[in-house]
This record gives structure tokens, C-alpha cells and sequence, in this order.
């Protein structure tokens, strides 16, 4: 578990210094460069490629953990393992976009009444989805070979960096709007050019046309695997994101920007979780593939505590903030109808974290099915959700159907997990913390409001973290964590190491 505390630490870092750049880009320059409309069509064009990647790579990413610690034993066999990765997901982006041109108008006369500028940027998305294709089975690999810090550092900090250069050029005049969307686009693929860089420098990167250092049942099983995983990964994203897609077509471009703002908001809760998650997925396939179920359990129960424990601080931080952080906002008379968003979607992804890594668990075990089949029947469920929700509590509901979603999924996991293979994450730690969480939020109406909005979030958000935190160390909820506090304390000399 120590790897896991340790390289989380420093993705967690890079992360929250990209939400940083991320809520620069979202709550100020996007919102003061741009129109609401051209926020929302940037968002829209974005989400849609994010959401038609998992479609593109038919479960391989998933394929990718699952199957390196049993397929790649030497430098041949890593070298037959990228090429068919690679071949895979060359066939798999035909297929996919054979069928979209296929339906594609048919799939965009959904935007022909609220948000037709869409369909004028139909191609960018498609590129776009080939990059984030390639993007994420790269960064898959790289996981698998646990080197976690440089494909985090791309994706959660170079990129908005990039982002925050083009809408600030957009506005001096460089370049039309339309330049800027296009050169999005090429900052993602920037990105990615990196990225093969730095595997290649690894010379972890290498192809060849020999297929047969890989076992034939083993190609065979991996291609049937990402098959069912294919419909799972799907599901997975259109829980996430087929709501600002619904909320672009019917309510509009301006609603879907004030929504994906507020929504990414509420995202920030989650970040830990990534971090936590794309380190403990490699090792839970190693622990699956030793059979090693005690090993699981402990990773299961102590990625999930810490989850929650920042996922809490987080989500109070967020809450107790709001009114500051849309005063602080250009344009705040139209952002700040996301306020409920924040708060609704801040829940459910709280909620997710809560759980731990319970989908990485199942998707690696033998019962990896169970999880396609809930994910396939919860996408459904969001949609039709979706539909009856938004057109009566407009981007509420649709906050209230990705809340929903999240909390049923991850419910229906636990159990599903406990059944199986009788583990679970819970014990006291997990009402400690949620103790001391009800006892932080008293605490913050007792604080007095200033007037000046900086000063109100400082001292505010110190009072509360310092409170929370002395009130974790003390009741010993995560002895990780609290190992981890005393070594860098030690570190600085603020304690002695005896």
C-alpha cells in the first residue's frame, strides 16, 4: 500500500494543480473571453468526443490492465502486446467510424433545435475522439507499467495550459472562434505526440509483426474481454456525459455552458479518486492474478477511506465557498443558476468515492460481466431519467440524474462485491469520518461572514480544513494517512524521527 499512498500523492498534486489551471480557464477566462454560447458549444464538442472514445476502443483500455501481467513477460513479448493493441484499436476506429457516418445525421438532428452550431463542428469531434482514443490506451499502458506522474502531468496540467493560451489569443485577435476550436484540437494532439515521446524514451514502446509471442488463447480471450468491456466502458461514460449532451439539445448551448461549469465544480471532489484509483487498479490485477483476495481487501479498504476522508473536505470546502466563488465569477448573473448543480452532482460524486474501487475490483475479477450488464442497464436508466427530469427542473435534473446513477451504481456494486467475494470497505473509520464531516459543517455557522471575498474564503476554508483534518488525526480513521503526516513532519523537522 505504500506505492499506492506514495505515487498517488504526486498525482494528486499534479491533478489539483490542473483543477487549479481548469477553474482559472472555467470560472474566469472562458467565462470573461467567451460568450455563454460559445462556452457551452467548446464544452458540447469536447464532452461529445470524450463520450464516443469509449465506443471507438471496444473495452480496450480495460484489456490493457487485465491482461499485461499475464501476457507481457520480456521485451518480445511487450513488443507483441503494443502491436496488438495497436492493431485493435486501428479496426476498432474503422468500425466506429463507419457507423457513425452511417447515422450521423440522424445523430445530429438531435442538436437541429437547440444547439444546430454543433453540427458545423461535427468533424472536430470525430478527430477528436481518434486523439482521445489514443490518448487513454496509452495512458493505460503507462499505468501498467506504473509510471503514473508524466501522462498525469499531460493530460491534467499541459493541456489546460494550452487551453488558457488559445482563448486568451482568441480574445487579442489572433485567430476566429472557429480557429479556436480547431486549435483545441491540436493541443490535445500535442498532448499526445508527448506522451509517445516519453514511452519511446522509456523504450517501452516498441512494435512488431509478429503476432506468436503471445499466446493464441491469450489474444482470443483478450479480444472477447474488451468485447463485453466495450459495453461497460460505454455505459460508464454515457453516465457521465450524456447529460450535457441532453441539456445541449433541449435546452440549449448557453444552458450546457452554465451546466459543464458548474458540473466541473463539483468534479474537483473527485480528483483524489483518480489519483487513488489509476495506482490501485495495476496492483489489483497483479493481487487477481496471484489470487491474493486479502491483498484486494486491503486495498479496497484503505483506497476507499482515504477517498472519502478528502472526498468529505472537499465537498464541505466546495459547499461553504459557493456563494464566494460566483461573486468572484465574470458573468455571475448566468453561472450562478448552477449553484444546485454544484451541490447535487458534488454528492453523487462523493458517494462514488465512498465505495472505493469497487468497479476496478469487479472489472478484473472473474465477474467482470456483472459489471457491463449494471453499467448497460444504468446508462439506460440516466437517459431515460434524463429526459423526464430536465424538461421539468431544466439543468437540476439533469444534475439529479448523473446524483442518481452514481449513488444506485455504486450501491448495487457493494453488495454485488460483498456477495462474491465477502469483502467490503466499511468499518469504524468510515463513521468516524462521517462524524466528524456532520460536526465540520456546524462549525461553519458559527463562522461570521466578511465583507471582502477573499479574506472570507481563507480564513474559511482554513478554519474548516485545519478543524477537519485535527479531528481525523485524532480519531486515527486513516493510519496511512497519519503515517504519511508524521514522515513529511519528520521530513522538514518538525518532529523527531525517533
Amino acid at each position: 500500500m505504500g506505492l499506492v499512498i506514495r505515487q498517488s500523492i504526486y498525482t494528486t498534486i499534479i491533478s489539483y494543480a490542473g483543477a487549479v489551471i481548469g477553474y482559472l480557464n472555467l470560472l474566469y477566462l472562458f467565462p470573461k473571453f467567451l460568450e455563454p454560447e460559445q462556452v457551452g458549444l467548446l464544452r458540447t464538442v469536447q464532452d461529445a468526443a470524450i463520450l464516443l472514445a469509449p465506443f471507438a476502443t471496444f473495452g480496450l483500455a480495460q484489456s490493457i490492465f487485465r491482461f499485461y501481467p499475464q501476457l507481457v513477460k520480456d521485451k518480445n513479448t511487450e513488443a507483441g502486446f503494443i502491436s496488438l493493441i495497436a492493431l485493435l484499436a486501428l479496426g476498432g476506429f474503422v468500425i466506429f467510424f463507419a457507423v457513425f457516418k452511417l447515422f450521423e445525421t440522424t445523430i445530429l438532428s438531435y442538436f437541429e433545435a437547440n444547439a444546430r452550431a454543433i453540427i458545423e463542428y461535427a468533424s472536430v469531434v470525430v478527430w477528436l475522439t481518434l486523439i482521445l482514443l489514443l490518448t487513454s490506451l496509452l495512458e493505460a499502458y503507462s499505468r501498467s507499467l506504473l509510471k503514473l506522474i508524466f501522462p498525469a502531468l499531460l493530460r491534467e496540467v499541459v493541456v489546460r495550459l494550452c487551453l488558457a493560451a488559445l482563448v486568451i489569443l482568441y480574445y487579442k485577435g489572433y485567430f476566429t472562434y472557429t480557429q479556436f476550436v480547431i486549435y483545441t484540437l491540436l493541443a490535445y494532439t500535442f498532448c499526445l505526440l508527448l506522451l509517445i515521446a516519453y514511452l519511446s524514451y522509456l523504450q517501452k514502446l516498441s512494435f512488431t509483426f509478429n503476432l506468436r509471442t503471445l499466446p493464441a488463447g491469450k489474444i482470443n480471450a483478450l479480444i472477447v474481454y474488451s468485447s463485453l468491456s466495450f459495453a461497460g466502458a460505454a455505459g460508464m461514460i454515457l453516465i457521465g456525459k450524456v447529460d450535457s449532451m441532453m441539456v445541449a439539445g433541449m435546452l440549449g448551448l448557453a444552458a450546457n455552458a452554465v451546466y459543464t461549469t458548474a458540473f466541473y465544480m463539483a468534479t474537483i471532489i473527485e480528483i483524489p479518486k483518480r489519483a487513488l484509483s489509476q495506482v490501485a487498479m495495476p496492483l489489483i490485477a497483479r493481487a487477481f492474478e496471484k489470487n491474493d483476495l486479502t491483498e484486494i481487501k486491503t486495498i479496497y479498504e484503505k483506497t476507499a477511506i482515504n477517498q472519502f476522508i478528502i472526498g468529505v473536505l472537499l465537498l464541505i470546502g466546495v459547499y461553504i465557498n459557493l456563494d464566494n466563488i460566483f461573486s468572484l465569477m465574470p458573468k455571475q448573473e448566468v453561472y450562478e443558476a448552477g449553484k444546485w448543480v454544484v451541490v447535487i452532482v458534488g454528492v453523487g460524486k462523493l458517494a462514488d468515492m465512498l465505495f472505493g474501487p469497487s468497479s476496478e475490483i469487479i472489472v478484473l475479477s472473474k465477474y467482470y460481466a456483472f459489471n457491463i450488464l449494471l453499467l448497460t442497464a444504468l446508462a439506460g436508466v440516466v437517459i431515460v431519467s434524463n429526459n423526464m427530469l430536465i424538461p421539468i427542473y431544466g439543468i437540476n435534473g439533469a444534475a439529479m440524474g448523473s446524483a442518481l446513477a452514481l449513488i444506485t451504481f455504486n450501491t448495487l456494486k457493494y453488495f454485488f462485491i460483498w456477495y462474491k467475494l465477502k469483502i467490503q470497505p466499511f468499518n469504524r473509520a468510515t463513521l468516524k469520518v462521517l462524524g466528524v464531516a456532520l460536526v465540520t459543517v456546524g462549525l461553519n455557522f458559527l463562522i461570521p461572514k466578511f465583507e471582502i471575498l477573499l479574506l472570507d474564503v481563507v480564513i474559511r476554508s482554513g478554519v474548516i480544513t485545519g478543524f477537519f483534518s485535527l479531528l481525523v488525526y485524532y480519531t486515527k480513521a486513516s493510519p496511512d494517512g497519519n503515517a504519511f503526516l508524521l514522515m513529511q513532519l519528520s521530513r522538514i523537522g518538525l518532529r523527531s524521527k525517533g
